[in-house]
């Protein structure tokens, strides 16, 4: 019940923020299991968030919505509910151990799931694609105007705002779950701890690593995108720029800049 109810809670959280879900599509239950008598572990359903809608929303409505401080937050409020609710379900000492850990597993894994493959890294990607891949059509005026807002070559402010708001989130979720060596926490590592589980330990761990190493993976691209729209805009300007000013009697881009 316990693993059913979180996921429910943090899709309707982005729910209620006017996020929009991909539906997920119907569960296939394993028929092998089933004529053997034995209950299937619960599969969270894959619901992550509709990168179109995103896009379709610009940067404001991005940081206004799903990287809203408080939607980033409200997940793992839910996840630190949960695991409190299993740690006093089936305590955490050694001798319940084995069922504790598994749960804790489970519920660890489910946000990695979920906050990772659902949330943090289609935003990541939505980001990516919502850059520029080329330079305006039209010949850029130059001299710029002093007096005007400068250009932001195809990057806008907000695109860098946005990635370090995904990165404060990533940041949040290992510091309010997994909480190592942080005593009296009763977050996963200290309740594993205690369980005495060296082998979920080591699976957690590399539920941990593939979290945020598929977020790094992802974020890197988008870097990389931006800076090859930097690149490509700063390109514009004084190839094509300076190629327009010359043929219109102008001086040189380049000696306006050195003077």
């Amino acid at each position: 019940l316990e693993l059913r109810l979180l996921p429910h809670d943090c899709c309707a959280s982005l729910d209620q923020a006017g996020c929009t879900l991909v539906k997920a599509p119907p569960p296939r239950p394993d028929r092998s299991l089933a004529e053997k008598g034995i209950l299937e572990e619960y599969k969270a359903p894959n619901v992550p968030l509709h990168k179109n809608s995103i896009a379709q929303s610009g940067f404001s409505g991005v940081l206004a919505g799903p990287l809203k401080q408080s939607v980033l937050r409200q997940p793992l409020i839910h996840a630190a509910d949960s695991l409190s609710r299993a740690r006093l379900m089936f305590g955490t000492q050694k001798r319940g151990g084995d069922t504790t850990s598994r749960v804790i597993l489970q519920i660890y894994n489910q946000m990695c799931h979920f906050y990772g493959g659902g949330f943090l890294y289609p935003l990541v990607e939505t980001l990516k694609t919502m850059l520029p891949n080329r330079p305006p059509s039209q010949t850029p005026s130059l001299p710029f105007d002093e007096e005007q807002e400068a250009p932001d070559l195809g990057v806008a402010p907000a695109f860098w705002v946005a990635l370090e708001r995904v990165h404060s989130a990533a940041k949040s979720f290992d510091r309010e779950l997994w909480a190592e060596n942080r005593e009296g926490s009763q977050r996963v590592w200290e309740i594993l701890k205690i369980c005495g589980d060296s082998q979920s330990i080591a699976i957690a761990k590399e539920y941990r690593v593939k979290f945020f190493t598929e977020l790094e993976r992802r974020g890197e691209a988008a870097i990389v995108r931006a800076l090859e729209t930097l690149s490509a805009h700063a390109q514009w300007i004084l190839v094509t720029g300076g190629e327009s000013m010359m043929a219109t009697g102008g001086t040189s881009i380049f000696s306006t800049l050195t003077g």
